[in-house]
């Protein structure tokens, strides 16, 4: 049991996170060191490849970003903290599940730094370890016999598949539009940290409400500034395949704003779209005119108005160091390089 501890620091954030962010986890260290262990034993499994596989990524340095966020969101809105730690896990397990199945979907080769699961154990294999981390969080939520949690989380994980297809549907289109990207941004991203933020629904109704629009709020900007990183970065920095959105088709904010800016640079994506989405050396040229139009700038200043957003709406809380430190976890989401 438990193999997944042996590749965790458990006294310390992960290592990408770790010098921005030790405050805010050094405030709820103990909740967090209670994470890491509700993982592990949610992991174990008599099947041995399935710790094995699922401790090639739980183990790999995630941001654990949504079990923080549930843990400090449950202190400052005076929350059951033991719901807020079995929120989070689950939402861990939930996010994990989707990486694992994300990178079969994509064809992708790197995740954390780490070649992806299914580079090495194969599709099937890392397709059916994701559905055992999405059952487990399932059953973890349901362990704490909240019909609220367990409604609320069926609903988000509903809204995410449907942000997943919608995005699949809509890879290879050249007339993408905005809206139609931040729709699938709120559904398949910010629909999880809202629930991880609402601490699964349990809050009173005046906290609920503006903590599940913090919670949308920093979890766009946070797809944005992904989308931004994929956009000018590489494996070597953020740990997983650089370029990869253009090349499957898939066209985020920087590029769609660039388009705004340069109607010249939609009639070179419409030329360089195949079948199978637009191939590396176009896709790099292609994202060197994104820059050059301005479409990371403009794409990285609505990330930081979403932080900010996000940010007004904890004016609800009463004052404390995890109100400070929910503020301080919406800039990171934007000032960041992984």
């Amino acid at each position: 049991m438990n193999q997944l501890a042996v590749h965790i620091d458990l006294a310390s954030p992960p290592a990408n996170l770790r010098r921005r962010v030790s405050d805010l986890w050094s405030l709820v260290e103990d909740d967090m060191h209670l994470v890491e262990t509700r993982l592990c034993e949610r992991m174990d499994s008599p099947i041995g490849r399935i710790p094995e596989v699922g401790t090639h990524l739980l183990g790999a340095g995630g941001k654990r970003l949504r079990p923080l966020l549930s843990v400090l969101a449950a202190h400052a809105g005076a929350c059951d903290v033991e719901v807020a730690v079995a929120a989070g896990c689950a939402a861990e397990l939930i996010h994990t599940a989707t990486l694992f199945h994300d990178d079969v979907v994509d064809g992708g080769d790197v995740r954390r730094g780490r070649p992806a699961a299914r580079m090495i154990w194969g599709n099937g294999l890392a397709v059916l370890v994701g559905d055992f981390c999405l059952a487990r969080g399932l059953d973890l939520v349901a362990s704490t016999g909240s019909i609220v949690l367990v409604r609320s989380l069926a609903a988000t994980v509903t809204e995410m598949a449907e942000g997943e297809v919608a995005q699949l549907e809509g890879a290879g289109n050249p007339d993408a539009t905005i809206d139609a990207y931040l729709q699938v941004v709120d559904r398949k991203t910010a629909s999880l940290m809202a629930w991880c933020a609402r601490v699964g629904g349990v809050l009173a109704a005046p906290l609920d409400g503006a903590l599940g629009r913090y919670g949308r709020a920093l979890g766009r900007a946070f797809q944005i500034v992904d989308d931004i990183l994929d956009c000018t970065t590489g494996e070597s920095t953020t740990g997983k395949s650089g370029g990869r959105d253009l090349q499957e088709g898939k066209l985020t904010l920087p590029v769609l704003l660039a388009c705004d800016s340069d109607p010249g640079l939609r009639l070179r994506i419409r030329d360089a779209l195949g079948a199978a989405g637009i191939a590396p050396d176009p896709a790099r040229a292609i994202l060197l005119a994104v820059r050059a139009a301005g479409g990371v700038e403009r794409a990285r200043k609505h990330a930081l108005a979403l932080a900010e957003a996000a940010i007004a709406e904890l004016s609800v809380l009463p004052p404390s160091r995890h109100r400070d430190a929910l503020a301080e976890l919406a800039r990171l989401s934007v000032d960041r390089v992984a």
